[in-house]
């Protein structure tokens, strides 16, 4: 049994999935979490969701992640660095500054990829 009504989801409700999803890094778990309690409609609403909120953060900070000192991550430690700050729920995304990507870019603290989530097989 799915957990969500069949329909579109809200943007709340796609924040809860994330929080629900607990990601640690396991795509491949956090994968089987969405497939087993949404419907196919709603993995891809939450697919497009989670594009859309990563792409909002690297339109805000992409200055500073070029700019000096910069945030030092390659072209796809940028992409998996803003995917992972999605990945970690709204209260984290929310709340993400300059100085906090900056750390976790240089002490590594962020998966590759919360987005390998939403690969289909």
């Amino acid at each position: 049994m799915k957990s969500f009504e069949k329909g579109k989801l809200s943007a709340a409700q796609m924040w809860t999935i994330i929080k629900m999803a607990q990601w640690d890094g396991d795509y491949e778990r956090v994968k089987s979490f969405f497939k087993k309690n949404l419907y196919v409609d709603q993995f891809k609403q939450l697919d497009a969701f989670v594009h859309e909120m990563q792409e909002q953060l690297q339109n805000i900070f992409h200055e500073d992640w070029v700019g000096n000192p910069g945030i030092n991550v390659s072209d796809d430690g940028w992409s998996d660095l803003t995917a992972e700050v999605v990945g970690r729920g709204n209260k984290f995304y929310k709340e993400i500054t300059l100085k906090k990507l900056q750390e976790m870019a240089n002490s590594c603290d962020y998966n590759e990829s919360f987005l390998y989530a939403f690969h289909v097989d």
